[in-house]
């Protein structure tokens, strides 16, 4: 019996010597990887700071681009509702008079030829 107990305290010394030395080595390695950072914690913080600048600019151009899209959408808008309303009037003067509609059509090209600048 005294046996028994004799094996069980030698393995269970052995296991603990064994837990110790994997916790002494995680600790140097630990230590190792600190000092490793703490030497380029400026090269971090420089690299983490471009970053943030980067991800500014990003933000910045992404609302100028929204920015510019919504005053384009405005000039189409009103661009589609002008050419809506002189077709309009075009269709109901038809019937009319063709020397009107000859006349609503050569306005209709100079006006899209101003707005294009040519």
């Amino acid at each position: 019996m005294y046996f028994l107990i004799a094996i069980v305290l030698i393995a269970e010394l052995i296991i603990a010597i064994t837990v110790i030395c994997l916790i002494n080595k995680l600790d140097k390695k630990v230590l190792m990887l600190n000092e490793r950072v703490t030497s380029i914690r400026p090269q971090i913080k420089g690299a983490l700071d471009k970053m943030k600048n980067g991800v500014e600019q990003l933000v910045k151009g992404v609302h100028t681009l929204c920015k510019y899209a919504e005053i384009k959408k405005h000039e189409y808008t009103v661009a589609i509702v002008r050419n809506i309303l002189i077709y309009l009037l075009l269709f109901t003067l038809k019937g009319r008079s063709k020397k009107c509609v000859s006349a609503m059509q050569l306005a209709v090209v100079l006006k899209d030829c101003w707005d294009k600048g040519l």
